[in-house]
């Protein structure tokens, strides 16, 4: 049995993670927000972890970068989103980083970059978005 593939937004920031989990869901991606990055880390070692992330760059406790790059030593994929002027932060990361505001096309793209051509629909349960 496989693990079904989804979409995990990590944004402290809740009206922004909710727009981006439905921005995903409106373009038929499984998502699913947090806005703790502690809970975010605790789910990459869960029995349905993600198959990729979306993290903002800066958050309280653990920043995206951090988030990011444990997702990756566990096989999972993710990108960086930040207010910031992305070429800040090229240089520390071969992830992808991408400026807010952000043409929905530009991140479904990446997304659609990174979902496996057989991943299906189904998604674990949702998360809540204040976890």
């Amino acid at each position: 049995m496989s693990i079904p593939w989804w979409v995990l937004v990590v944004d402290d920031d809740a009206d922004v993670n909710a727009l981006i989990v439905e921005m995903l869901r409106d373009e038929g991606f499984p998502a699913h927000g947090l806005t703790d990055a502690r809970a975010a880390m605790a789910l990459l070692e869960s029995s349905t972890p993600p198959g990729f992330i979306i993290a903002d760059l800066t958050m309280p406790n653990i920043d995206g970068l951090d988030l990011v790059g444990r997702g990756e030593s566990h096989g999972i994929k993710g990108m960086l989103i930040t207010a910031a002027d992305p070429r800040r932060f090229k240089a520390r990361s071969t992830v992808p980083v991408m400026r807010k505001p952000f043409e929905v096309d530009e991140l479904i793209r990446v997304v659609s970059h990174h979902r496996p051509v057989a991943a299906g629909v189904d998604a674990p349960a949702p998360l809540c978005a204040t976890a």
